[in-house]
């Protein structure tokens, strides 16, 4: 199993009148194609850069999954018969980062040459 980052941008009336429901919902998707999800975290609602269908604005979602290899290309799928899910971009990561501390600076990046 892989770990994987998940950004779903989320029908803005969906999530707007029931946030719990949609986040039920994409992770029914998840867990229908054989993954397991982590974390699921809301980031904001925002105006799109252009619409999208009939969508004008959108509410992020960010997921953490394991999954194996063969199933991103079907919750993919499954993200494109969604009537929630307005786009979708899944990355794979070497593990989940830690959440921040509060009221600690952020870790410098590490830079190597």
């Amino acid at each position: 199993m892989r770990t994987y980052e998940a950004m779903f941008l989320i029908d803005n009336n969906v999530a707007s009148n029931d946030w719990d429901g949609a986040v039920k919902r994409v992770q029914e998707v998840i867990q229908k194609c054989g993954a397991k999800v982590l974390s699921t975290e809301k980031w904001a609602e925002r105006k799109l850069a252009y619409k999208i269908g009939p969508h004008k604005r959108g509410t992020y979602m960010l997921v953490y999954l394991e999954a194996p290899m063969g199933s991103i290309v079907s919750i993919r799928r499954e993200c494109q018969l969604s009537e929630i899910i307005v786009r979708n971009l899944i990355l794979k990561v070497e593990k989940k980062p830690e959440p921040p501390v509060v009221g600690q600076p952020p870790r410098p990046l590490a830079v190597t040459t």
